[in-house]
């Protein structure tokens, strides 16, 4: 009998424990995540707008972290030469030597960090033209010796390299570019920058049938 009852009282305590879904949604699974990688500068104003006024709000606003993976590649429209003195291989970009070394920056949290705490800390750092590494980390309280190791210790052609590899393939002619699941649709960037929840709904709909609770209202 007390076996009996304490089975049952187990069995209770499993289906009051039991994790459930909210809002009438199924839990999301780890595999279910859409893939954005953004294709960026870190002194691009149409980058840091973006970035600051449409895709930080968009993950943290509908809580879509946890059905995004998000890829960062702070290049650009930058671009790789030889030095014809030393044959070593060089970086330039856009806006500059200034934007070389602050995507190099970028690239080592990056590499450094898990791509939530690096995501939200280039977004503080894109608040100014300058480099605004010590202020954010410190504000924030996130260790970034292993991204100065990394920056200090590597040509800024090689941090850059894996970055420039991605973005180059793609033949991009504005930044940012915002690219879903491997699948570059040049055609409709502008409408992707401005509508950005909407064509991630879409996308996501498309690639898992599932709805996300907050776009319906998107």
């Amino acid at each position: 009998m007390h076996k009996i009852l304490g089975l049952l009282l187990f069995a209770q305590c499993l289906l009051l424990t039991w994790p459930t879904p909210g809002n009438g949604q199924s839990p999301v699974a780890p595999e279910s995540r859409l893939l954005v990688a953004i294709h960026y500068e870190a002194l691009c104003p149409d980058s840091m707008n973006f970035i600051r006024r449409r895709l930080y709000d968009a993950l943290q606003d509908n809580d879509w972290w946890s059905v995004t993976d998000l890829k960062l590649y702070p290049f650009g429209k930058a671009g790789f030469y030889n030095n014809t003195a030393t044959g070593a291989r060089q970086v330039f970009c856009q806006h500059g030597a200034a934007e070389c070394e602050l995507n190099a920056l970028h690239g080592c949290i990056i590499e450094t960090l898990d791509i939530r705490k690096a995501f939200n800390l280039i977004y503080c750092m894109l608040r100014s033209y300058a480099n605004e590494l010590d202020s954010c980390s410190r504000s924030m309280g996130v260790d970034v010796a292993k991204a100065r190791e990394c920056k200090r210790s590597r040509a800024t052609a090689d941090i850059l390299a894996p970055y420039g590899k991605e973005t180059l393939k793609l033949g991009i002619s504005f930044v940012p570019t915002i690219v879903f699941e491997n699948d570059f649709d040049p055609y409709n960037q502008r409408s992707i920058r401005n509508n950005f929840e909407r064509h991630f709904c879409q996308q996501y709909l498309h690639k898992f049938n599932i709805r996300l609770p907050t776009c319906s209202a998107i």
